[in-house]
C-alpha cells in the first residue's frame, strides 16, 4: 500500500513567479491567437496574481464554472475558425487552458503541471515564426521558469525580496549553459527538415493564389512581406529580365481566371544563350509552386555540395507550362539552387493549345475590337505588336486602386475605366489575342526585386508580385509585358517608380532610400544569416560543418567522445572561475553573506541598516535554541571585518565557520525539528 505525499499549497510568491512564467509564454502569441482569445488567456493569469479576493470568491463554484468556461472557449474557436483538429485551433485552445489551469491551481503540485505546460506553449510560437526575436523571446520564459523553479523548490520559505537573486542565478546557469547548447546544435544527429518546421494551414500564408481576378494582385502588392531571397552566383540579371515564373493560368470564366492541371511533364528548355545560377530561401506560403527565372533548365537541387545529399526529383516536377511544382505545400521555409535560361520564349509544339483558344460568351465589346483589328494586320506577331502599340498610345493608368468592374470586367477596363493594375492589363491582353484566333495564357509570378547592399542577396517581396502574358507564335510560347507597353518604368526600376503621387505604395516598393529604410535592410540581412544558418541548419550542412573540421568520417563513439570532453573541460572551467570568484571575497564576508541568506529564505530578513549584532540578536529571539551560537556568530563577524587586524585571524574565522556551519537549513529551522535534540554549541573562547 503506497501512501499520497500531500501538496504544499501554493504562496503568495510562488503564485507571483508562475503567473510571470505564464504571461511570458503566452504574450509572443498575441500577434497568433484570436484577439479575444489573446485577452481572455491574459486576463485569467493576471486575475489569479493580482485580484485574490476575487479568487477567492470563485473557488466555490469552480467546479462548473471553470469547465463552462473550456467549453466555451472550444466553441468559440470552432465558431471563429470553422475547424479544430488543426495547428492553429489547438494553440488556441491550449492558450486558453493554461489560464484556465492557472485559475484553479492550489498546491505546488498544480504549479509543476503549470510549468510544464508553460514550456509547451512557449514553444509553440516556434510554428508561426522561427526568426531571431521569436528566439529572444524565450529569454523572459528562461527567467521566469528559474524564479519558478526556486520558489517551488524552496516552499513557504523563500521571500519576495529574494526576485532579483533568482534572476541573477537563473541568468548565470543560462549563460554558462549557452556554449554546451551551441555544441549539441551542432554535432546531435539533424532531422530531414529545418529546425522547427510543421505543417500549417495554408490560409496562413501570403502569396500567390490559384486563381486571379481583377483586384487580386494588385491587393498582393500592397504588401512588403518578403516572397523569396536569392543568392546568384555571380552578377544578377538586369530588372527587365528578373521574371520569376509561378502559376500559369489558361482557364477563363470571363472574370477569374484559373489553371488547367494536367499530367503531362513538361521538358526544359535546352541550354541556349546567357544562363544564370542561383540559390532561393522560399517563405513558406502554403501552396505548391516554387519560382525560378524564366526559364529553368533542370530541377532544382540542394544548396550543399555533398554529394550524398538528397536530391529534389521525388520532391518536385516540371510541369507542360514550364512551372516547377512541389509535390507537397511549402509549409516551411526552404532553399534550392536552380540553373535558368534568360530566354523569353520556349517550344511549344508539343503541347495541345486547345484551352489557349477558350472565351466565354461576355465582353462583347471587346471581341468585336479584337476581330475588327485582325483584319488591318497580315501576321500574328503583327497583331500582337498592334495590340501592345495600342495600350501604349491610349490613356491607360497604371494603379493600385482600380475601380471595381462588376459585369463584363474586359469590356469595362479597356473601353470605360482604363485603369488597371497588372492583372488588368496581362487578363485584357490575353482576352484580345485569343478573339483573334493566337492561343495565349497569363502567367503570375513575382517581377524584379532589390539587392540588398549589407547581405549582397536580392529580395523579392509581395509588393513585386506581378502577371503577364505568353503567346504561341511560330510554335514558340513568347512572353509579352502589357504592363512595359503602359508603365515601363514598373519593369526597369520598380513599382514605386510607376506609380503616381498619392497612391498606397508599400514602404519597401519606394524610390526614395531612407534612414529607417537602410536599418531594416540591415536587420533582414542579420535575419537571413539566422534563417540560413540557424533555422535552415540541416543535415546537408552539418557535414558540411563537419567536414570542415575534420570530422566528416567520424564515427558516432567518437563525436559523443569528444562532446563529453568539451562538456567536461567547460565544467571545470566554470567551476574554477567560480571558486576563483569566491576567493576573491573575504572568507568571513562570504561566511556572513551565507547565514544572510539562510536566515533570509527562513523568513527573516535582515534590514539594510542592521547591523551583525542586532541582526543576530534579532534572529536569536526567533530562533532561541540557537541564540548562543547567533550571538557568537554576530561577534565574531564584527570582531573580524571592523574590529583591528587580530593576530589569531584564523581562529576566529575557523570559529565563525563552525558556527555557521552549526545553523541548520531554512526548512529546519521554521519547522524546529531539531530543536529538541540539539544541544548548543559553545565555541572555544578566543583570548
Amino acid at each position: 500500500m503506497t501512501i499520497k505525499q500531500a501538496s504544499t499549497p501554493l504562496t503568495p510568491v510562488q503564485v507571483a513567479w508562475l503567473g510571470a512564467l505564464l504571461v511570458s509564454a503566452q504574450w509572443p502569441l498575441w500577434g497568433h491567437v484570436l484577439t479575444w482569445n489573446a485577452i481572455a488567456g491574459a486576463a485569467l493569469v493576471v486575475a489569479r496574481v493580482a485580484l485574490p479576493p476575487q479568487w477567492r470568491a470563485l473557488t466555490r463554484h469552480r467546479r462548473w464554472l471553470l469547465p463552462l468556461l473550456a467549453i466555451a472557449g472550444a466553441l468559440g474557436i470552432r465558431t471563429e475558425l470553422g475547424y479544430f483538429l488543426a495547428r492553429d485551433p489547438c494553440v488556441e485552445f491550449l492558450y486558453l487552458l493554461v489560464g484556465i489551469k492557472f485559475i484553479e491551481s492550489r498546491d505546488t503540485r498544480d504549479g509543476t503541471l503549470l510549468i510544464c505546460l508553460a514550456l509547451f506553449l512557449s514553444l509553440t510560437q516556434f510554428f508561426y515564426l522561427q526568426t531571431i526575436a521569436a528566439a529572444l523571446s524565450m529569454a523572459p520564459v528562461l527567467l521566469a521558469l528559474g524564479g519558478a523553479l526556486a520558489s517551488l523548490r524552496a516552499g513557504a520559505s523563500i521571500a519576495a525580496s529574494e526576485w532579483r537573486a533568482q534572476l541573477r542565478a537563473t541568468t548565470r546557469l543560462i549563460l554558462q549553459g549557452i556554449p554546451i547548447a551551441a555544441l549539441l546544435f551542432v554535432i546531435f544527429p539533424r532531422i530531414a527538415g529545418p529546425l522547427w518546421g510543421t505543417p500549417t494551414e495554408a490560409g496562413g500564408r501570403s502569396g500567390l493564389s490559384d486563381t486571379m481576378s481583377p483586384g487580386s494582385i494588385s491587393d498582393l502588392s500592397l504588401s512588403d512581406a518578403v516572397a523569396f531571397r536569392v543568392d546568384f552566383n555571380g552578377p544578377p540579371p538586369p530588372p527587365a529580365l528578373r521574371y520569376w515564373r509561378g502559376p500559369v493560368f489558361s482557364r477563363f470564366d470571363g472574370r477569374e481566371w484559373r489553371a488547367v492541371y494536367k499530367l503531362l511533364p513538361g521538358r526544359f528548355v535546352p541550354r541556349q544563350g546567357p544562363t544564370i545560377e542561383y540559390t532561393v530561401t522560399l517563405e513558406p506560403h502554403g501552396k505548391v509552386w516554387l519560382f525560378a527565372l524564366e526559364h529553368p533548365l533542370s530541377l532544382p537541387r540542394s544548396p550543399s555540395n555533398d554529394a550524398r545529399a538528397p536530391t529534389t526529383s521525388d520532391i518536385a516536377y516540371l510541369s507542360y507550362d514550364q512551372q516547377l511544382t512541389a509535390k507537397v505545400p511549402v509549409a516551411q521555409a526552404i532553399r534550392y539552387t536552380e540553373r535558368s535560361s534568360l530566354r523569353d520564349s520556349y517550344s511549344g509544339t508539343d503541347e495541345n493549345p486547345r484551352e489557349s483558344l477558350q472565351l466565354p460568351l461576355n465582353n462583347p465589346r471587346t471581341l468585336a475590337f479584337a476581330k475588327e483589328m485582325r483584319q488591318g494586320v497580315d501576321s500574328d506577331r503583327a497583331y500582337v505588336n498592334a495590340v501592345l502599340n495600342w495600350f501604349h498610345k491610349e490613356p491607360f493608368v497604371y494603379t493600385l486602386t482600380p475601380p471595381l468592374l462588376d459585369r463584363d470586367p474586359i469590356d469595362g477596363f479597356l473601353f470605360d475605366t482604363r485603369r488597371g493594375f497588372c492583372e488588368h492589363y496581362a487578363g485584357a491582353f490575353t482576352v484580345l489575342l485569343r478573339a483573334a484566333g493566337i492561343p495565349a495564357r497569363v502567367v503570375t509570378g513575382y517581377q524584379g526585386g532589390e539587392m540588398n547592399p549589407d547581405g549582397d542577396y536580392m529580395i523579392v517581396r509581395q509588393s513585386d508580385a506581378h502577371a503577364w502574358a505568353e503567346a504561341l507564335l511560330d510554335g514558340q510560347w513568347q512572353r509579352f509585358d502589357p504592363t512595359a507597353a503602359v508603365a515601363p518604368s514598373r519593369i526597369e526600376h520598380g513599382l514605386g517608380s510607376a506609380m503616381a503621387a498619392g497612391e498606397p505604395v508599400p514602404y519597401f516598393a519606394r524610390i526614395e532610400m531612407t534612414w529607417l529604410k537602410d536599418l531594416r535592410l540591415q536587420w533582414d540581412a542579420v535575419n537571413y544569416q539566422w534563417q540560413r544558418g540557424v533555422v535552415g541548419f540541416n543535415i546537408e550542412r552539418q557535414r558540411d560543418l563537419l567536414r570542415e573540421f575534420g570530422f566528416e568520417d567520424a564515427r558516432p563513439w567518437q563525436l559523443v567522445a569528444v562532446v563529453a570532453g568539451a562538456v567536461f573541460f567547460w565544467g571545470m572551467l566554470v567551476l574554477g572561475a567560480t571558486r576563483l570568484r569566491r576567493s576573491r571575497v573575504d572568507a568571513e564576508v562570504a561566511l556572513w553573506n551565507a547565514l544572510c541568506r539562510r536566515l533570509g529564505r527562513a523568513g527573516l530578513e535582515r534590514a539594510p541598516e542592521e547591523g551583525p549584532l542586532a541582526y543576530t540578536r534579532r534572529a536569536g529571539q526567533r530562533w532561541p535554541q540557537w541564540a548562543a551560537v547567533l550571538a557568537r556568530i554576530g561577534e565574531r563577524y564584527a570582531q573580524l571585518h571592523y574590529g583591528p587586524r587580530e593576530p589569531k585571524r584564523e581562529l576566529i574565522l575557523a570559529e565563525l565557520k563552525t558556527g555557521v556551519d552549526t545553523i541548520p537549513g531554512p526548512r529546519a529551522l521554521n519547522e524546529g525539528s531539531r530543536s529538541s535534540s540539539v544541544t548548543t554549541v559553545q565555541p572555544e573562547t578566543i583570548e
